[in-house]
């Protein structure tokens, strides 16, 4: 108190000290209450950093979207980083002291990421998407889609033998090792097509059958439906011959170094995303209803996948 004494001009006596004291508290409060407020999260996460590496095979509006959600729910900035170059989170490069949250493909998860001393681990949540002939699943299909002019002669998968194939990259799940599992239960190998294309993305391919570069690709189903929202005029151009799956929905890893009820938080935001009006319909508009607790054995067949085209390949051209 007598510090506080020492602040108060001494012409001022009674009522007037006891106004003076009030107003003092009352500054220093406001002072306190406008200071930055920290989390719990160290000083470099005050900021929550989320990563997609899926893009441009996914819009990247799909995953602006998930950061302003996750900003306005859990009352953290929230920044969105983007990788076209990369297959996730680089730990030799310290980017796990530069990512919390990323959202990487089914293969880049197994390969890089499912071990328990990585310092990524997977979110249990996945999307719930909805397929043109299959319905609401968690994960996605993979589309096989021929150009219209090649329709009416391709009645089932066995009818491809001889076309220009495309796919996204060697170790896509959807358009690379689940076509050379086929294949191989075929007893067919990459002499099938006539000619073999790599394109770089789901999105890529799909544009390529469009302009006639490639008669057939295979894609993610979630890729040729956002891909036909935003270009509905090329839908003609396209036809579905057949979908293959369900395959796991695409992960999504967070950082061991986030507090536990962060992550938790985090998790529960993303599950009850379909009960709130307006971001629900936003959502909706990629195809996506919700999203659906997970684990790691949603992701076993892709797993046997893996395994079973370990030492298969195409003889690849890339566009």
């Amino acid at each position: 108190m007598g510090h506080i004494d020492a602040l108060i001009p001494n012409h001022l006596r009674g009522l007037e000290r006891v106004v003076w004291l009030l107003f003092f508290v009352l500054l220093c409060s406001a002072r306190l209450l406008s200071a930055p407020c920290l989390s719990k999260m160290s000083t470099n996460n005050t900021i929550l950093r989320v990563a997609t590496y899926m893009c441009p095979g996914m819009p990247v509006e799909y995953y602006e979207f998930l950061a302003e959600y996750l900003e306005h729910e859990l009352g953290i900035r929230t920044e969105l980083l983007y990788s076209s170059r990369s297959k996730g989170p680089n730990i030799t490069r310290g980017d796990q002291d530069r990512v919390d949250l990323a959202f990487v493909s089914t293969v880049a998860y197994l390969e890089e990421y499912r071990s328990s001393s990585c310092p990524f681990h997977l979110l249990p949540v996945g999307a719930v998407t909805v397929h043109p002939t299959k319905g609401s699943l968690l994960g996605y299909y993979s589309d096989i889609v021929v150009h219209r002019d090649v329709k009416d002669r391709v009645k089932e998968f066995y009818d491809i033998r001889g076309c220009k194939f495309v796919h996204a990259r060697e170790n896509s799940l959807a358009s690379n090792r689940l076509v050379l599992r086929m294949l191989k239960q075929m007893g067919e190998d990459a002499s099938f097509f006539s000619d073999i294309q790599a394109s770089g993305d789901h999105m890529s391919s799909i544009e390529m059958v469009v302009s006639k570069k490639a008669e057939v690709a295979v894609v993610d189903s979630l890729s040729l439906s956002n891909y036909l929202t935003r270009h509905y005029y090329q839908q003609p151009e396209l036809h579905l011959q057949v979908s293959w799956g369900p395959l796991p929905p695409h992960p999504i890893i967070f950082n061991t170094k986030l507090p536990a009820d962060l992550v938790k938080r985090i998790e529960e935001s993303l599950l009850s995303l379909q009960k709130k009006p307006g971001w629900k319909e936003r959502l909706e508009n990629f195809s996506i209803t919700g999203f659906h607790k997970t684990s790691f054995d949603n992701y076993l067949e892709a797993i046997d996948i893996l395994e079973a085209t370990q030492s298969l390949s195409f003889g690849i051209t890339y566009y």
